[in-house]
């Protein structure tokens, strides 16, 4: 499965489009509020999510890493969790960031790998099953991200997606901004050995190979 997620609006009402083949398959939307976020995510099959945060919300627990986790909800359940932790690595400048999320007792997790102007790309992991990758474009403009993702399975959209929202608002989240003909570039390097080995480039090669697309 190839889609692609693009952010349509920014400023205090900030809006994403997944698109397969140019056919929508998820939009989201998180409008301002004060002292929370809530992301409303509603799939091409009438199931709608819902991703929140509040620091003061305690339900997940005390610690604060509960409160630093952002709520997956459906139906008013709350049936799973994202949180962005970091992995101590021995060696100089080698421990990184990552998300996971856990859903119906599965973890699943994502690593920002960046190589420079050669891309940025989001692995998605099912455990130890490397599941999606996403390419965030480089350069950015008026604050609309966007992203080329590559899934293994189309049932994992409810996975990715939730996931890659949390990326965007938490990393590139613009809340409030708004400009015409802003352009920003992203040029960086993963240096850490053990999050470079989470990027595998022939997975995007097969899933193109699987999916007929050709370059």
């Amino acid at each position: 499965m190839i889609f692609e997620i693009q952010q349509v609006k920014t400023n205090f009402n900030m809006v994403w489009m997944a698109e397969q083949a140019k056919k929508s398959i998820a939009t989201a939307i998180c409008p301002f509020e004060k002292g929370q976020l809530n992301i409303v995510i509603d799939y091409f099959d009438k199931d709608r999510f819902s991703l929140t945060y509040n620091p003061n919300d305690g339900s997940l627990g005390t610690s604060l890493l509960d409160r630093l986790s952002f709520k997956l909800i459906h139906s008013e359940n709350v049936v799973g969790s994202i949180v962005g932790k970091n992995q101590k690595v021995k060696g100089f400048l080698q421990s990184y960031p990552y998300r996971v999320m856990n859903f119906q007792d599965i973890n699943y997790y994502l690593y920002e790998v960046v190589f420079g102007n050669d891309g940025l790309y989001l692995c998605i992991y099912k455990d130890d099953q490397l599941i999606a990758i996403s390419e965030k474009d480089l350069k950015v403009v008026n604050f609309q991200d966007h992203y080329t993702v590559y899934a293994l399975n189309e049932d994992d959209l409810k996975i990715i997606m939730p996931l890659i929202m949390h990326y965007d608002i938490t990393a590139h989240g613009d809340m409030m901004e708004i400009a015409v003909r802003s352009v920003k570039k992203k040029k960086v390097n993963t240096i850490q050995k053990e999050l470079i080995a989470k990027f595998d480039s022939a997975f995007i090669a097969a899933i193109k190979q699987r999916d007929g697309v050709v370059d």
